[in-house]
């Protein structure tokens, strides 16, 4: 009986790392300003829109999905972050990785969380290979010039002690 029980925990532990899905023990870090990928997409509101319109602000680019409960927990985070520091430049870029077939879920999510935040979709996975995502979330804070400086696999947490003084950096840049 106890092998069965350590069984079902190998399993239940290998879906949950198969899923790709990342809680707060994600890994963050500096990145060495390296270009941001040039990628175009489609904005859920179906106008097409590029990473490279946005230079100029400082944009935390963060790429979920509706299934992955991390990503749902950090949204109202995120949205947060937008409301309170919209007017200094910075902006939010919610990247949905989900199929094309989620769109409906999608949709909802956003409504139902009232994000203040432009969500763009990535159905063909150009920006997930373009950045190599390993998993959800996943979120890059990009300068005013376009290249990446910070990087997080994982939940962002309220007053994040790491994202927090990188933002406050930038923004004063």
């Amino acid at each position: 009986m106890a092998s069965r029980s350590i069984i079902a925990l190998a399993l239940a532990l290998t879906v949950s790392a198969a899923s790709g899905c990342k809680g707060q023990a994600g890994e963050s870090a500096r990145a060495d300003s390296q270009p941001a990928p040039v990628f175009a997409t489609k904005a859920l509101s179906g106008e097409e829109v590029s990473l490279a319109e946005l230079q100029g602000q400082v944009v935390l680019l963060n790429v979920w999905a509706t299934w992955c409960e991390p990503c749902v927990r950090e949204l109202p985070v995120l949205a947060g972050l937008h409301d309170e520091l919209k007017d200094q430049g910075f902006t939010v870029i919610g990247l949905n990785g989900d199929v094309r077939a989620k769109l409906p879920a999608v949709r909802n999510m956003v409504s139902t969380q009232d994000l203040p935040f432009p969500v763009w979709l990535d159905f063909e996975s150009r920006a997930q290979v373009a950045f190599k995502l390993r998993g959800y979330p996943t979120s890059f804070l990009i300068d005013r010039k376009g290249n990446i400086r910070w990087k997080r696999e994982g939940e962002i947490m309220a007053n994040d002690p790491e994202l927090m003084p990188m933002l406050e950096q930038l923004l004063a840049e």
